[in-house]
């Protein structure tokens, strides 16, 4: 004898309605992921952090050495010059630490010196090898306030001297207000 079938209701079972959310909980994490959290601008962060170790690294080797060192600014990067004490002249540092830097594309930098701001050339012409921020063999820096930014002005991030000579990254702003 057949035993008697049951009429199908409709509607999931539990097992089917588990996977659903699983893979609803899969996509949005992967979404999240990709987009990054909460949308910060981890390259800017990342060359903002990079910037601040590198000037911290070139104070030490200024102290280190008892050498003068310079940082040398375009629109789009930076180098690291020092000074020859037998000529006076500003030459290239060779040291693959503080190699100069291109930054990621639609990154920009703005330097403030003293209070005025500096329009920056897109290239470092190579008859003009002076620096824009001194770093002193006693570990000082000279005054100054960069900004790395998007290309369109947000978000941005600051990095400048305090009047005890240590530098000071600000938070990462990512509106006009």
């Amino acid at each position: 004898m057949n035993a008697p079938r049951r009429a199908w209701r409709g509607g999931f079972t539990l097992v089917e309605m588990l996977v659903v959310v699983v893979i609803i909980g899969v996509m949005v994490v992967g979404a999240v992921l990709a987009l990054g959290v909460a949308g910060r601008d981890r390259a800017l962060e990342n060359e903002t952090r990079r910037l601040d170790a590198l000037l911290d690294y070139a104070r030490d080797q200024a102290e280190l050495q008892t050498r003068e060192y310079g940082l040398r600014f375009t629109r789009n990067g930076y180098s690291f010059i020092a000074l020859d004490a037998r000529t006076g002249a500003w030459l290239e540092v060779n040291d693959e630490v503080l190699r100069a830097r291109t930054l990621p594309e639609g990154l920009e930098l703005d330097l403030v010196l003293e209070g005025k701001k500096i329009v920056l050339d897109r290239t470092t012409k190579p008859e003009a090898l002076t620096p824009h921020v001194g770093v002193a063999s006693t570990g000082d820096f000279s005054s100054f306030e960069v900004t790395l930014r998007r290309a369109g002005g947000l978000p941005r991030q600051t990095i400048k001297t305090r009047e005890d000579g240590t530098l000071e990254v600000g938070e990462l702003v990512e509106t006009g207000a």
